[in-house]
């Protein structure tokens, strides 16, 4: 099954609010670094609680993924946004373009130069 980022966060969200370790009781971390395969129906993730060092493999149905799907349309549309992955567009201007590759050439490709030039504080 294909998940874009925003799906995949929102049914993280929804398995942290639930998930509690079943040694201790307590919440147990869980991100995208947790998720381990992702199958049609199915994903599984590897868990550690930082209370207890208790692994725990959780397999999560990923049965109602459409309803999520249409929930994060639903409020992209009420936000009168457009439902996008923002991470895989660059939306520059050909000046911004040009002037951040002549920034990038100036810095010999490294990003800790351009960063220390240009960086947030100025």
């Amino acid at each position: 099954m294909e998940l874009d980022p925003h799906t995949l966060q929102k049914i993280l969200d929804r398995i942290k609010q639930q998930m509690r370790c079943p040694q201790c009781g307590k919440t147990v971390p869980i991100d995208f670094a947790s998720v381990r395969v992702v199958s049609e129906d199915a994903m599984l993730l590897q868990l550690k609680c930082d209370s207890c060092n208790a692994f725990i493999v959780l397999h999560a149905s990923l049965q109602g993924v459409e309803q999520v799907k249409a929930q994060l349309k639903e409020e992209a549309e009420e936000a009168g946004e457009e439902v996008v992955n923002a991470s895989s567009t660059l939306e520059m201007s050909k000046e911004e373009l040009s002037t951040l590759s002549a920034a990038l050439e100036q810095s010999g490709g490294s990003f800790d130069k351009l960063f220390e030039e240009y960086g947030s504080d100025s």
